[in-house]
């Protein structure tokens, strides 16, 4: 009777350990939410982390959340999402007093172009009429103008009305709505495909596009949180420099584009690619100077220690 039961026995002990490591697992699982401000290729390396399980393998389950520029902040700070990745008026918000960090640099110079409607001839038609942008005074804004002063136009002479993300800003230009915007890839070329025009870009000196920033409260409580995202994301940069076309290949499923746009997107926002998600501290007093009213101590605005650390764990584990 003893040995007829071991069959059933033995079973019911695999079940258990199969139920017991599964549980392991879950536990181990971490929920997190990614906040981002708009649709477009600059966030590549975090479609990259969740369509190649690089969160997975970390013990993270990610869901990415498109959220306002000026909310994503305000959203790290409430613990609505860990981290976000808009940069500009996140970054202003640290100059201002915010209680956050930038951990992380994704692309150091965004690729951006100035796109203007077919009846636009020169730069100098451009005064009086109106440029698209996503908020007062974000990234594409300050490139816009910067762009512009680079062809001896001054900006001042444009009306700066507030559209939205860069898909919106793309539909306002062809409906005539503005005469001018400053887009990132992949709508810069698609508007060119329908016969819109570049004045101008990318530009030579341009301002950080993404990146990763979230609260003094997670690094303190939960740095292991912080140190698992940090490893996806530097394996995803990885996976973009040595893999084109598999990167190619989740940026067109991840954003819909003709193939020789992502593929130029690609090709593009590779040099802009922060391999090692840093800026030095030249570079960081420079960005303090042409965006803060205000200026802080370099260690109370960015914390470059966790990715340091995050790089040299898998240097180690390889």
């Amino acid at each position: 009777m003893r040995f007829r039961y071991l069959p059933w026995i033995g079973t019911a002990v695999f079940l258990t350990v199969v139920v017991l490591s599964q549980g392991v697992v879950n536990a181990q699982t971490q929920k997190i939410r990614i906040a981002y401000s708009s649709r477009s290729n600059t966030i590549t390396p975090f479609y990259i982390a969740a369509s190649k399980g690089f969160f997975r393998e970390e013990g993270l389950d990610v869901e990415l959340i498109q959220v306002s520029p000026r909310l994503g902040a305000l959203a790290v700070m409430n613990g609505d999402v860990s981290f976000t990745t808009s940069f500009t008026s996140t970054f202003r918000g640290i100059l201002q007093g915010l209680p956050l960090k930038l951990i992380l640099v994704a692309l150091k110079k965004g690729i951006y172009f100035l796109v203007v409607r077919p009846e636009i001839k020169d730069v100098q038609d451009l005064k009086g009429k109106k440029l698209g942008v996503a908020t007062i005074r974000g990234t594409d804004q300050l490139v816009a103008e910067e762009l512009l002063r680079s062809k001896g136009f001054n900006p001042a002479l444009l009306q700066q009305i507030v559209i939205g993300e860069t898909p919106l800003r793309a539909q306002a230009l062809v409906a005539g709505i503005v005469q001018v915007v400053s887009l990132s890839p992949p709508h810069d070329l698609v508007l060119q495909q329908m016969g819109y025009k570049v004045l101008a870009g990318p530009p030579e000196v341009g301002l950080p596009a993404s990146g990763l920033f979230t609260s003094d409260r997670l690094l303190k409580e939960n740095p292991q949180a912080v140190k698992r995202t940090l490893h996806a994301l530097i394996k995803a940069n990885r996976f973009i420099t040595e893999n084109r076309q598999e990167t190619i290949a989740v940026m067109l499923k991840s954003l819909p584009q003709p193939q020789e746009v992502a593929s130029r997107s690609y090709d593009l926002e590779l040099k802009a690619l922060a391999k090692d998600g840093q800026m030095t501290d030249a570079e960081m007093e420079s960005l303090i100077e042409r965006l803060g009213e205000k200026k802080r101590p370099l260690d109370e605005v960015r914390d470059f220690s966790p990715v340091r650390q995050a790089s040299k764990e898998l240097e180690g584990n390889k």
